[in-house]
């Protein structure tokens, strides 16, 4: 059984200028973009590293703290600090030509819609050098209209005054909890949950506090109550149509449970709903139910070409004065010529062919995925494009992540979502977006199957 590697990574500061704590957070920036240093690595401890380099316990301390802030590591009480899954040269976690990309949510790029034919087409408009100009910080008239008439493919029917254009839905929940929180103030979200939440939290000072789920892995509300009863909760995350990573789906009564109790206990539900398209939900969004507790993320780039960087997000009316203050502080306002592109194809009806390819293609590549892994523990949704494979004893998920990269595949480990407080569990997203082609997915899900089962693989070349 393969483990993930403890490192006695001692690094030269002896030539970096500036405080100590930053020439350390530097030293592990440059090793990690070197490929020194690989996802999955354990870190020394505190102490261990602090007597290697002569540093006080609270350099090394605050260095660690500021590099998991920033994404670069984890840490994880009991079992240490490891090298997070992307890097500074490296930020989506891709690996080299010879593994097999299984580790970022990709969404099915070669269904990408045609930009070459999209850009001759402005280019003929007379109104085209309007795309130079500043816009309103909330986007222009038509640009919002484009965003409520996205948003309605998710179930919201909402008006252009209800729409902020935002560069991404990274960028939507960045501006959504700076308007319903201030430094301090605690935001709820599942012990397992979208990394870039974590980071966005840390960055805007934010407490980050994790939910528990049930025993079977579904949404539980009342664990959310007891929370609220405990201390003062701003904001609660979710992702209620297809969880990142565990790609679990909250039903319509859990939903309204929800609503009811943000209602009562004033706080606010940020639904980022960025994977709904790909889900078999036929359940309301929590906005359609209580609107004026909600800021509802309608991602367009996870949906149809995520270099655009376009999302919209829809709030309530009493906070768009705030909205348009945190869009002014944040970007001043998104840059129109890709959210132009993004409208053109809401309105022609492009987007929506991209949306049916890339679920018909994500259907086929869940259904090679089930065919090998048929009797093993596994949750997926039938269009999405990734599944969490659950593993069995002795295995950890980063020493199954480090086995299988040994292999050629790169997946990801339950310990790159896990806030909890106790182990994360033994298992690992597995993305089947990224690959080129089908035939590169079977190969990869084939190479994990045979891992799972113990069976003896040749590493790759």
């Amino acid at each position: 059984m393969t483990n993930s590697r403890t490192l006695l990574w001692q690094p030269d500061l002896r030539a970096r200028s500036g405080p100590r704590y930053l020439a350390l957070i530097a030293a592990l920036t440059d090793d990690m973009r070197a490929g020194r240093l690989h996802a999955g690595d354990r870190l020394p401890t505190h102490r261990d590293l602090a007597e290697a380099l002569q540093l006080s316990l609270g350099t090394i301390t605050r260095a660690y703290k500021e590099a998991e802030q920033s994404g670069l590591i984890t840490s994880r009480v009991g079992r240490g600090t490891f090298v997070a899954a992307g890097s500074p040269a490296n930020p989506l976690g891709l690996p080299s030509e010879r593994l097999i990309e299984m580790s970022v949510d990709l969404p099915l790029h070669r269904h990408d819609p045609d930009l070459a034919l999209a850009l001759q087409r402005l280019a003929r408009r007379d109104d085209l050098q309007q795309m130079l100009r500043y816009q309103d910080h909330l986007g222009s008239a038509r640009h919002r209209r484009a965003g409520a008439a996205w948003a309605a493919r998710f179930g919201l029917q909402v008006g252009a005054d209800d729409v902020a254009v935002c560069a991404g839905s990274h960028h939507a929940l960045s501006m959504a909890i700076t308007v319903v929180s201030k430094p301090g103030d605690v935001v709820l979200c599942d012990a397992l949950t979208y990394p870039g939440l974590r980071a966005i939290v840390g960055q805007l000072h934010r407490r980050i506090h994790a939910v528990k789920a049930r025993a079977d892995g579904s949404f539980d509300v009342d664990a959310v109550a007891a929370a609220c009863r405990r201390r003062p909760v701003r904001a609660l995350y979710c992702s209620p149509s297809l969880h990142n990573p565990t790609t679990a789906q909250m039903d319509a009564e859990q939903r309204a449970r929800l609503a009811e109790l943000a209602a009562a206990r004033g706080f606010h539900i940020l639904e980022d709903d960025v994977h709904r398209l790909a889900s078999d939900s036929t359940a309301p969004p929590i906005a359609a139910i209580v609107p004026e507790h909600t800021l509802f993320v309608a991602s367009f780039s996870k949906a149809v070409a995520a270099g655009l960087r376009v999302a919209f997000l829809v709030s309530p009316r009493a906070l768009r004065e705030r909205i348009v203050d945190a869009c002014y502080a944040s970007v001043w306002t998104v840059s129109p010529l890709p959210v132009e592109v993004a409208a053109s194809w809401i309105e022609d009806g492009t987007a929506d062919k991209v949306v049916i390819a890339k679920r018909r293609e994500a259907a086929a590549r869940q259904r090679v995925f089930a065919r090998f892994f048929a009797g093993r523990a596994f949750a997926a949704q039938p269009s999405a494009c990734y599944a969490w494979l659950q593993l069995p004893e002795p295995w950890t998920s980063v020493g199954f992540v480090d086995a299988a990269r040994s292999l050629g595949v790169a997946v990801t480990p339950a310990t790159a979502f896990w806030i909890g407080t106790s182990e994360a569990p033994a298992a690992v997203r597995v993305c089947l977006g990224g690959p080129e082609t089908r035939a590169d997915v079977t190969r990869g899900v084939e190479i994990l199957a045979k891992l799972i089962d113990g069976r003896s693989i040749p590493p790759a070349k």
